[in-house]
This record gives C-alpha cells, structure tokens and sequence, in this order.
C-alpha cells in the first residue's frame, strides 16, 4: 500500500473572532471564521469559495501569519507556524492580492517591486538581477516593462507584476486572493492560465480564494465552500460541480449562467426561504430551502467516501 503524500499545508479547527459591540455588561462577537479544517498538498491548487463576508480572506490572512486566530492550528511542512522561523516562512509563503493598483508601490519602477523581496531577505546583489528578469518573464511580460512604473501599465499586466513578485523568491505555497476579481473578463482568462502554468512548471502550491465558482471550476482540484465562516462542502472538483451535496452549494451552482442553453444544470429547483436566526441552529438555517425543526440544531460534519459535508440531511 502506497504511504499518503504529507500535507504542506495543515488546517485544523481554526477560529477567528471579532468583538463589534463592546460595553461594559457584554461582548457581542463576530465570528468571520468557524472551526475550518482542510489541507494542501505539494503541487495542489484548492478553490475557497463563497459569498462576500463569508470570511474566505479572513482565512488567507491567517495562513499568512497576518493575523492571529482565537484557536486552532495552522502546520507548515509538519511544523506549526508559531514555531516556524519567521525569515523561512517568509521565504517560502507568499500571496498575490486582489487589486495591484493597491499593492503595487507606484513610485517604484517595476524592477524595484520585483526585487524588494530579494532585498529583504539578503539576496546577493550580482543574483538579483537573474531573478527578478525570470520572474517577469514567467509572468508573461518581457524586460522592456522593468523600468515602466504602474500607472504605465494595464490591470492585467500589473497583475502579472505582482504575481512576479510573489514568484520571485520561488515559494512554495501562494495565496491568491480573488487576483482576478478586478480584471476584464477577457485579462481572467490570461491570469487563471498563467497560474496554471506556475502550478504545473514549479510545483507551487495554490489556495486560490474566489466568488466566482466558473473560475475556481477551471483551476482548483479540490474545493472549499465556505458560508459565514463555516465549511458547508468541501470535496474534489468534479465531485462538488457534477453531484452538490450541499443545499448552499446547490444554489451557487444554479446561479451560474450556462455557457450553452441545452446544458442547463438540472438540479431541483430550490427557491431560498428567510427565516430569522436560531441560536444553535445550523449557520444555513435563516436561508436554507429545505430546513426542517431538526435544522434549529446544529449537523455535525458528515464525512463520506470523497468528501465532507455540512448538513442534517446527507
């Protein structure tokens, strides 16, 4: 029997709190992440997806050591991040964020961007040059853009800067925070084929975060859906796209527009139904098509031959 590839990445029962109401008689919490356990394995692009505010970033922010969570563990290559030299984390962790016309320095000309990563980790000088001229090539510019500034630039192109950037250092593993959420559509396509290639030629490692369930589809092999900071499914792709489980991850799929008439998904119709919050209740409960009473409990996550799911009623 074959041994099972270790994790690179570890996620286990991670929480994260935020206080929005603070007196003197009680604390009212905002929970943006709710007990998530997943992994990813070297060379593995997973798809986080799930509405706005569902705490999909929250998530990606934690990974990163940006943030501290309330509980739960995050491991790195076996070791928990806590304990991880933070020079080396740095080193072999990076993320591409959502706008570059945000996280690009406008008065740096693009070679300084790329390079500032070498910088900071003490790089000899004669090497970066090397690298950072790989790293816009991999990217899918060419030398000339080295001494342009941003604002000289197109939104795909600053994107494929600031995946340079995050690639320079030649990580391991990347978070990329909805990186194509800004872009045209016709520029989504060029960003999502350029991971691909990363993934594909440096065996890096993915946790691709996204609303738009059509482009996790085209990347991720596995996928996450998140809702209020909770796990409703998580499972291959070709599992959650094909046979949903989940009610949540149903009405996702069937507000995707079909790319041909006769191809329509056929799941049943499930028309949402509001309902006030329980305490207790299932985090889908309010919005949930087919809750029943037993739903005013909380479902414990099922898990099946290829997947686990969140609901009373797998």
């Amino acid at each position: 029997m074959e041994k099972e590839e270790p994790s690179l990445l570890e996620v286990k029962n991670l929480t994260k709190k935020y206080v929005i109401k603070n007196s003197i008689f009680k604390k009212i919490y905002f929970t943006a992440v709710n007990n998530v356990s997943f992994s990813v394995k070297k060379g593995e692009i997973i798809g986080l997806i799930g509405e706005s505010g569902s705490g999909k970033s929250t998530i990606g922010r934690l990974i990163l050591k940006l943030i501290h969570p309330d509980s739960g563990k995050i491991y790195f290559e076996g070791k928990d991040i806590n304990n991880y030299p933070e020079k080396q984390f740095r080193r072999k962790t990076s993320v591409i964020f959502q706008d570059p016309r945000t996280s690009l320095n406008p008065r740096f000309k693009i070679k300084d961007i790329i390079e500032e990563p070498l910088i900071v980790h003490n790089v000899e000088k004669k090497k970066r040059k090397e690298k950072v001229v790989k790293a816009v090539i991999d990217s899918g510019l060419d030398e000339s853009f080295l001494d342009r500034y941003p604002s000289e630039l197109s939104g795909g192109q600053r994107q494929r800067v600031a995946i340079a950037r995050a690639i320079v250092l030649n990580p391991k593993f990347i978070v990329a925070d909805e990186p194509t959420s800004a872009l045209d559509v016709s520029v989504q396509l060029q960003i999502i084929n350029l991971i691909k290639k990363l993934n594909e030629k440096e065996n890096i490692s993915f946790l691709f975060i996204s609303h738009d369930l059509n482009v996790v589809g085209m990347l991720s092999d596995k996928i996450i859906v998140l809702y209020r900071g909770k796990i409703m499914e998580k499972g291959s792709k070709e599992d959650i796209l094909k046979n949903p489980l989940h009610p949540y991850t149903k009405l996702l799929i069937e507000s995707l527009p079909p790319t041909d008439p006769f191809h329509r998904k056929h799941f049943e119709n499930l028309i949402e139904i509001e309902r006030e919050d329980v305490e207790g209740a299932c985090v889908f409960y309010h919005r949930c098509p087919i809750a029943q009473e037993i739903c005013k409990k909380e479902p414990e996550t099922k898990a099946l031959e290829s997947r686990e799911v969140y609901c009373h009623f797998v």
